[in-house]
């Protein structure tokens, strides 16, 4: 079958932590069926089950809908602002696929979804993890995170590239594992802090706070967020945090922006308020992706990059018109159909988490000056990719002349 494994996996991880932060007791169940299929596809349900607090029959209509949970208690205790379904909604829905709910308080949930795939004769590749290089330090990573799942998948991740790692379930424990390191007079024995923003007791924030301003402590600390919003970004940036990490995470994006801060000990810096860039040292497009998808034809890769040059100007040009018209039904348009194209040429995962911003932004209608800085970083990246596909096609057409 043919399909988007970066999506798919975010879309399970997200509701798999969902379902085990509110499952204190009982049972997860992930079971996949198919439902039909002809000679071109597939369709799957996939569906995640569990015993935990369920959903009032009141709050279930708008479980999907931006920053909802069932109450501020179940805020303060779980932690989180349920916008990770929010996500997961646009995840499903950008494949043309759906999702929906059965709860009962008390009892617990089921959350499924259907997506197609296309069938294919093609062979299974592997796709191997990140090659970990030589020159990168190899460093001692404090992850501070609540959700168990998310704790052994930063543990599998992290133990297969070569680091050492220590698990801090909340801020406030995070704080006592720094001070019980520096009251032996050792130092911090951390190279990097893998902090997630929302835990009970003592969030990301705070935690953060306490370690730059009470501590005084330089370690590098890198957000783990699924809520990727600017309002949460400033936030970061304001208590003193260097980067940020979307979850559910992408093992390359995590190797990555940890070697660099091992390796080379700069900051790099969270999205500035005045739309510059994040700062990155690769290339925005990986044309991995594509060339799996057409199974490395020269024909069909270049006319799909070349269908995506044609399009993607035009979208530009319509969400700045929609900023200085005020038409935010246009926006969401334009940025729901430029969406599904960064997974096709493999562009870099931030500019998809910006997009996403600005959709909520639009959505709200709220803070028109954020979305021009969105909008602003979009057409950046556009021109960029543009560049960088110019030259894949060159490089393409050449290998077909050889």
């Amino acid at each position: 079958m043919e399909g988007d494994p970066v999506r798919l996996h975010q879309i399970i991880l997200n509701l798999l932590s969902n379902a085990v932060k509110f499952t204190k007791r009982g049972r997860i169940i992930v079971s996949v069926s198919m439902l039909e299929q002809d000679n071109e596809k597939v369709t799957i349900k996939f569906a995640i089950e569990d015993t935990g607090i369920g959903i009032s029959e009141v709050n279930l209509g708008n479980i999907f809908d931006d920053f909802h949970q069932a109450t501020s208690e179940t805020s303060r205790l779980f932690g989180g602002t349920g916008l990770g379904l929010a996500i997961v909604k646009q995840l499903v829905e950008s494949q043309g696929g759906s999702i929906s709910v059965e709860s009962e308080e008390g009892k617990g949930s089921i959350f499924s979804f259907i997506l197609d795939f296309k069938k294919t004769k093609a062979k299974l590749e592997i796709t191997e993890a990140p090659e970990i290089t030589t020159g990168a330090k190899k460093g001692k990573v404090l992850v501070v995170e609540d959700i168990a799942l998310n704790q052994l998948l930063m543990k599998t991740l992290l133990e297969e590239f070569g680091f050492e790692l220590d698990v801090a379930n909340n801020g406030k424990i995070a704080i006592e594992k720094l001070s019980h390191m520096n009251s032996f007079g050792e130092g911090n024995n951390y190279d990097i802090i893998l902090m997630d923003l929302q835990m009970p007791e003592m969030n990301g924030f705070e935690a953060t706070d306490y370690i730059r301003n009470k501590m005084k402590l330089d370690i590098p600390i890198l957000a783990l967020t699924a809520d990727v919003t600017t309002v949460d970004l400033q936030k970061c940036k304001a208590v003193g945090m260097n980067d940020y990490i979307s979850k559910p995470v992408d093992e390359k994006i995590l190797y990555s922006k940890i070697t660099q801060y091992l390796k080379n000990g700069h900051q790099k810096k969270i999205v500035e308020d005045d739309g510059k860039d994040i700062l990155q040292s690769e290339k925005i497009v990986n044309l991995n992706s594509l060339k799996l998808r057409t199974k490395n034809n020269p024909k069909l890769m270049t006319e799909m990059i070349s269908l995506y040059l044609k399009q993607t100007p035009s979208l530009t040009v319509t969400m700045k018109q929609s900023v200085q018209n005020n038409d935010w039904n246009g926006m969401q348009a334009a940025v729901h159909k430029m969406i599904p194209s960064f997974s096709i040429m493999g562009i870099h995962k931030n500019y998809e988490d910006i997009a996403i911003q600005l959709q909520e932004y639009s959505g709200t209608q709220m803070q028109p000056d954020k979305i021009e800085s969105l909008v602003l970083q979009l057409e950046r990246m556009c021109i960029q990719v543009t560049k960088e596909l110019e030259e894949e096609l060159n490089l393409i057409n050449i290998g077909n002349h050889n």
